[in-house]
């Protein structure tokens, strides 16, 4: 069995846009639509078998911290500067952003 050889070049955000335009506008609110309808229903509720992030600024009290552990993610300084600015726009931190898309991202890819 031969391995397939990965092509990758790179590319600023016009150019990808152009290649990957992405979903129709429509589709995006509907689905953000869904997303909200959902997460209001579901604010309160326990998370099932996940560890409660705290997202309100200051140390919590002693004794009281969630199990966390730091880690970095290297992404193209392009990316981050449109993240951020995207993160913004939706009234998130950058933080808060790059939580909630990777537990959005765990939820949906959990080993059964």
């Amino acid at each position: 069995m031969t391995k397939k050889k990965i092509i990758t070049r790179e590319m600023n955000w016009d150019e990808f846009f152009k290649e990957f335009p992405g979903e129709p506008l429509e589709v995006l609110q509907r689905r953000h639509a869904e997303d909200v309808a959902w997460a209001e229903e579901h604010k309160d509720a326990p998370l099932e078998g996940g560890v409660r992030i705290r997202i309100k600024p200051g140390r919590p009290p002693k004794g009281k911290e969630a199990p966390i552990q730091v880690k970095a993610v290297k992404m193209p300084v392009a990316f981050w500067e449109s993240f951020e600015s995207q993160a913004e726009a939706s009234g998130l931190t950058l933080h808060a952003a790059m939580r909630s898309a990777l537990l959005e991202w765990a939820s949906r890819h959990r080993a059964s």
